[in-house]
């Protein structure tokens, strides 16, 4: 992670204790993620730290000073309409920031842009998929892509926010504007959260969501995404440094991506997990259909994990995940070594942001029709958030939800079925693999052609899955006439029995925390948990009995986490 920081003092006693707390901070953002470029500007009223620590991985800095101008980000920003270079980046960039016009840049980031006025700026990205958090109280305004160094800045001793984790238990990640501290806030998608040189704070909207996501008669435009889609690639493949890495499994999404990334002549370690034979052997397929370009540069590797790489124990996993994250965070990032990524990481590429265009929410036959005869089309996203093992508390959070989001979609434009995928968009969207919690992940199925083309699908469309393959016909249309593979119950069971799963990896520990509980139990029903853990020691075990055993590893953690940020902003106050 790429931290970037901003804090405001909005008095003269905050003032005066602002150089303690940004000292601390930089001692925290050094003491998880080791020393780097280190930017550090203050006026004795404003902050800015920014670590610019992948150097590694990207081309361009992630700092940028300009006289009394400064622009911050946590990766670099990619162009979506235009082609750039490492060498012109910033002159191409910047304007485009000066000019608020930031739904022009690929999501998953998030800026901060100090005016000559010595007004502030903090913008995250137009889905809000990367990482922003902030604290406003009478004395400072703070933001940071760490949720941890804003502990510093809070009024009262950090406090878990457990309404939030209700909803983490049923959903899978943190919704609304929630983070698992109380009093620290996500900021939203398209959000932008002004600081007046006065000290004065207001939220606006750098982007209207309505003009990719409103409903209109216009058909979807393929061509455009596959142009589009073209230009963030061969943005991202001259401002990467190494070779990346694009991941292609045997289903619709990644090909779609990867077909775009290839057939534009970008150079690609495409990476395969074999842990499924058979989709391994399209992908295989696949690669022998592709021809590279003149000058391209293609590899192919297919991975077959095995239980001895991994070599961490779950207690140093789980140190550096909330090291990281503070635990916003997916818990199967602790399936496996969970190391924090050092300055040389490689991009990754991968098909993340697909569900769009599947119509997650109403797949099944007969849903749609249902569905649009509902006043509420987002209240059947209900059941996908149910969660048998749920306690009431865990349920009484999502209290409203559905209601909320259906009025946001409203306001949106999206007063039909497609309400369903806004909320996918806004929510789940986010989600997904370690995009939003590395500095050097890419999500191409975020650019605007591409959303405003998803939600120009009819319902039939959606659930039909065309969309792939109209892009890939487009794309690389030798590869249309190549199978899709999508894995059954039996290939799940096949996938448990290689003992990669959690409590396989290290089982003293998973046990230990079922037999010694300290926060799962007021989310997750001890009995049915207890019914999982006799499953998952048979061959009936399926990934979801692990996933739902992990999220209460997870949401276990947190509290002690919490005691552990309490004591160092005690220390840093005494």
């Amino acid at each position: 992670m790429n931290i970037n920081f901003v804090c405001a003092a909005r008095n003269q006693a905050a003032a005066d204790r602002m150089p303690r707390l940004f000292q601390a901070v930089v001692e925290d953002a050094r003491t998880i993620f080791g020393e780097a470029e280190d930017h550090q500007w203050t006026d004795g009223r404003v902050a800015i730290f920014n670590a610019d620590r992948m150097s590694g991985a990207w081309r361009p800095s992630t700092w940028y000073e300009d006289g009394a101008e400064i622009i911050a980000v946590s990766q670099p920003p990619i162009p979506v309409d235009h082609d750039t270079s490492a060498e012109s980046y910033w002159q191409d960039v910047a304007p485009t920031v000066r000019r608020g016009e930031m739904g022009r840049l690929l999501p998953n980031h998030f800026g901060i842009h100090r005016s000559s006025d010595g007004s502030v700026r903090v913008w995250a990205d137009t889905l809000g998929l990367g990482r922003c958090y902030y604290v406003i109280t009478d004395d400072f305004v703070a933001a940071s892509n760490h949720i941890g160094i804003l502990t510093h800045f809070l009024d009262e001793p950090a406090e878990t926010n457990k309404e939030a984790v209700g909803r983490y238990v049923l959903a899978g990640w943190f919704m609304l504007d929630d983070s698992p501290i109380r009093g620290i806030r996500r900021l939203r998608e398209s959000a932008c959260l002004d600081i007046g040189a006065d000290g004065s704070v207001g939220f606006t909207e750098h982007t209207d969501l309505t003009e990719i996501v409103g409903q209109r008669s216009d058909a979807p435009d393929f061509d455009g995404v596959v142009d589009q889609t073209r230009v963030i690639a061969r943005n991202l493949d001259a401002l990467s440094v190494k070779t990346p890495a694009l991941y292609l499994s045997g289903g619709r999404d990644s090909r779609m991506t990867a077909s775009i990334w290839l057939s534009g002549g970008g150079n690609a370690l495409v990476k395969t997990l074999g842990t499924l034979e058979a989709e391994a052997e399209i992908a295989q397929e696949l690669m022998a259909a592709f021809e590279s370009g003149e000058g391209q540069e293609v590899a192919h590797d297919i991975m077959i994990p095995t239980p001895g790489q991994i070599t961490m124990s779950l207690e140093e996993r789980f140190a550096n995940a909330f090291a990281m994250w503070d635990g916003d965070a997916a818990p199967t990032n602790i399936k496996s070594n969970t190391r924090i990524p050092g300055s040389s990481a490689g991009l990754s590429i991968g098909g993340v942001g697909g569900e769009i265009m599947h119509g997650y929410y109403y797949l099944r036959p007969g849903d749609f029709e249902k569905v649009e005869q509902l006043e509420n089309p987002v209240a059947h996203a209900a059941r996908a958030f149910r969660g048998n093992l749920a306690t009431d508390f865990a349920h009484g959070s999502m209290t409203g939800i559905f209601d909320f989001y259906y009025e946001r979609a409203v306001r949106h434009g999206r007063p039909d079925i497609a309400s369903l995928d806004y909320l996918y968009l806004t929510e789940k969207f986010r989600r997904w693999g370690n995009q939003a919690l590395g500095s050097m992940a890419a999500i191409m199925l975020s650019g605007p052609a591409y959303i405003r083309a998803c939600f120009d699908l009819t319902p039939q469309q959606r659930v039909d899955k065309i969309f792939p393959d109209e892009i890939v016909k487009r794309a690389l249309p030798v590869w249309s006439q190549i199978r899709y593979y999508k894995a059954g119950v039996s290939d799940s069971k096949r996938s448990m029995k290689r003992k990669l799963a959690t409590y396989d990896t290290d089982p003293e520990y998973f046990h230990e925390v079922f037999r010694s509980p300290r926060l799962w139990p007021e989310f997750l029903q001890q009995d049915k948990v207890e019914g999982f853990l006799d499953i998952i020691g048979t061959d009936e075990a399926l990934p979801v009995h692990e996933s739902w055993l992990n999220r209460a590893l997870w949401i276990d953690r947190i509290d002690s986490h919490v005691a552990d940020l309490n004591r160092r902003a005690r220390e840093v106050r005494a």
